[in-house]
């Protein structure tokens, strides 16, 4: 798996680069150093809600680190979880959750796989599911109308810097697999698995506001539909309608070498168990890094 996604970064970075266009110079600038190392420390999850009921995970914090090559395919990340933060007694969590996000001049792709098993529910006291589990397979890409100008690098990869404000209109689409394994709370039929394909498109927009020479505030919101089913129900041509939204935000602060952000994705999708009934699965991912630029491991010697 982690080879499959390692030629998979290597492919879009080198497609990113033979499809690169000018960049107007006077919104957007590079940083003059050749590497980029980036420490995080993150928090991804699947959350599920139904009736106002809300399920979540006790999946651990992670810890990372990111290198990055300019004008290379070198392009590495790894991570670890390093505690539960809902502690013990909200139960344990199985997690594997991979995701690969790229910022190109006009294209975003985005990659994720995600499963979580084993939830939770607050509601005078805790309440444990562990059999409740949720797997979602899934890729999104975006293009930024104004790419030239609106950097998305600079807004949540710290690679390049946004010299001015400035927005674009972003049209996308994505597709998505998911398989719920689902508790008798939850169901509104006898079966407790449910599979679910969607293809979809969605139109937003983007904006990043410079606020002086060191902060920088950035976000981008679309929302669109969905269409898809369980796959048997698709063969006979039954087809259902979901909406669809997905954001990113971030806080930059940066100087000539270094910078330090706060980068939110939230990730919204829907699927019909049975008639009449909704389940709502929230992807949020939120990290916290310092990025680090510079040309050499070692200072030269005066």
């Amino acid at each position: 798996m982690k080879v499959v996604f390692i030629f998979i970064i290597a492919f879009i970075t080198s497609f990113s680069s033979f499809c690169q266009q000018a960049v107007d110079t006077t919104y957007v600038k590079p940083y003059d150093q050749k590497m980029l190392l980036k420490g995080i420390v993150s928090s991804n999850s699947i959350e599920i809600t139904q009736n106002n009921k809300q399920y979540k995970p006790n999946n651990p914090l992670n810890v990372g680190f990111a290198f990055t090559l300019k004008n290379t395919v070198v392009d590495l990340r790894s991570d670890f979880g390093l505690i539960n933060v809902g502690g013990k007694k909200r139960g344990n969590t199985n997690v594997v959750d991979f995701q690969i996000h790229h910022y190109g001049r006009h294209f975003l792709l985005d990659f994720f796989y995600q499963n979580y098993k084993g939830y939770y529910r607050e509601d005078n006291g805790i309440e444990l599911y562990p059999q409740l589990a949720v797997r979602m397979i899934g890729a999104e890409g975006s293009y930024l109308f104004n790419g030239n100008k609106f950097s998305a690098k600079a807004a949540f990869d710290q690679s390049e810097k946004q010299l001015k404000s400035v927005g674009s209109f972003v049209l996308g689409g994505g597709a998505y697999l998911y398989r719920l394994n689902l508790e008798k709370e939850l169901l509104t039929s006898d079966n407790s698995q449910l599979n679910n394909l969607q293809l979809g498109a969605n139109a937003g927009y983007a904006y990043s506001w410079v606020i002086n020479n060191c902060w920088l505030m950035s976000g981008s919101a679309t929302g669109g539909l969905n269409l898809g089913n369980e796959p048997g129900l698709l063969k006979n041509g039954k087809i259902q309608v979901y909406p669809t939204a997905f954001a990113r935000g971030s806080a930059v602060y940066h100087k000539s070498d270094w910078a330090a952000t706060f980068l939110l994705l939230i990730h919204n999708n829907s699927v019909y168990p049975a008639q009449g009934s909704t389940l709502n699965l929230t992807s949020v991912n939120m990290e916290i890094s310092y990025v680090k630029h510079f040309d050499s491991w070692f200072k030269k010697k005066r």
